[in-house]
């Protein structure tokens, strides 16, 4: 099992009140499973993401990954779990616009210590994988959504994580784009061999659908999980999405 939730509660102190933003999930998640997290404002979906990557931890309960407890690590202890087991994609990109396409896909080895020859040409080879082998050296500026959205998504696996995460990820892109996006962290999910887990939130139904298995909050609370599809380890669908970069 990749993740395990065993009564995990997340409280905020808002306008003098305790909120709970997560309120007692219970939750185990696969590899080879895209999973997306549904439900209105307020549910819970971004607070379960940042517990899921450890950006926060819980009040209590229990948060396993591949059995080892991390809702209880420290800054520095959640800072190294998330550099070698977590890529993050967000709906905004997050690239840094002065620096090329490879290079912000490098930027996590490059503060990771390794040497800049052997980051460029892990970086050409993960923008290959998305289909923006052509455009390396472009700045975002650049560059389309789509496109940008590509650049991250190879940054969130240059360290080869076992676990992306990815907040609202087709937000700011069409809708053929946006399935574009959504094709390429369905072969992330089910790439052959990698034990990989895709955890997705989005608002739309669509994106949803197009998952494995859709888990929908409300006021903190899963009140329902629906598997649409079995979680694959095996015969990947392959690493080239149809269409046009975007």
């Amino acid at each position: 099992m990749m993740l395990e939730l065993s009564g995990v509660v997340r409280t905020y102190r808002i306008g003098g009140q305790d909120v709970r933003a997560v309120d007692g999930i219970d939750l185990t998640i696969e590899a080879g499973q895209f999973v997306s997290v549904v439900g209105p404002s307020g549910a819970g979906k971004s607070t379960l993401l940042h517990l899921l990557g450890a950006l926060d931890r819980p009040d209590s309960g229990s948060i396993r990954f591949r059995g080892q407890e991390i809702g209880g690590l420290s800054d520095d202890q959640q800072s190294e779990f998330r550099r070698h087991h977590v890529g993050f994609v967000f709906q905004f990109f997050n690239l840094l616009p002065t620096l090329s396409a490879w290079e912000n896909v490098a930027v996590p080895q490059l503060l990771d210590g390794k040497g800049l020859r052997t980051t460029r040409t892990r970086a050409l080879e993960l923008l290959e994988l998305v289909g923006l082998g052509e455009r390396t050296e472009h700045r975002p500026a650049e560059l389309s959504g789509g496109q940008m959205q590509r650049v991250a998504l190879a940054r969130a696996l240059l360290m080869d994580p076992p676990l992306i995460l990815a907040d609202e990820p087709t937000g700011n892109l069409d809708s053929r784009t946006g399935a574009d996006i959504l094709a390429l962290l369905t072969d992330i999910a089910h790439d052959t061999g990698r034990e990989r887990a895709v955890v997705m939130v989005t608002h739309n139904s669509d994106a949803a659908r197009s998952t494995d298995r859709v888990l929908s909050l409300a006021d903190g609370r899963l009140v329902s999980d629906e598997i649409l599809s079995a979680p694959s380890l095996s015969g990947g669908h392959g690493t080239e999405p149809a269409g046009d970069p975007g």
